[in-house]
């Protein structure tokens, strides 16, 4: 994305174009870009290569996601609609780390039931929920 005399660009397509074809507000995503900051990441922490898990919950469009997936890398979901939109997108249960207070006990025993990576548990309410659910 950058600007050329006053004109503002979209991996080389103008905005304006891009307005009038899609209507506004219209929402720009670079692949480009997108598979340059993974691959910086990955490249930065590769002596211990970590599972990076991407938050459903700060963009769950469904075809980033997917591009995330091809990318390897995991999710991190809060609710069972996340769960879900991540393993829809491709991204492998053990790559999902389900976070958040107030998870249900339909919530928990899907989790458990797609044998996802881990349940940051909340409570030791959760914590027993998760063992009988196993």
């Amino acid at each position: 994305m950058k600007y050329v005399n006053k004109n503002f660009f979209v991996e080389g397509i103008k905005a304006s174009y891009l307005a009038k074809k899609f209507g506004t507000p219209l929402y720009c995503y670079s692949l480009k870009r997108l598979k340059n900051n993974i691959n910086n990441l990955k490249n930065n922490f590769k002596k211990i290569d970590p599972i990076i898990c991407f938050s459903v919950k700060s963009n769950p469009n469904t075809y980033l996601l997917r591009e995330i997936s091809k990318q390897g890398l995991g999710a991190d979901v809060v609710s069972i609609g996340e769960l879900m939109k991540a393993l829809k997108a491709g991204i492998k249960p053990k790559n999902i780390v389900f976070s958040g207070v107030g998870k249900t006990e339909v919530e928990i025993e899907y989790a458990v039931k797609k044998k996802i990576l881990l349940i940051n548990a909340e409570s030791k309410n959760e914590i027993l929920q998760i063992i009988n659910k196993r």
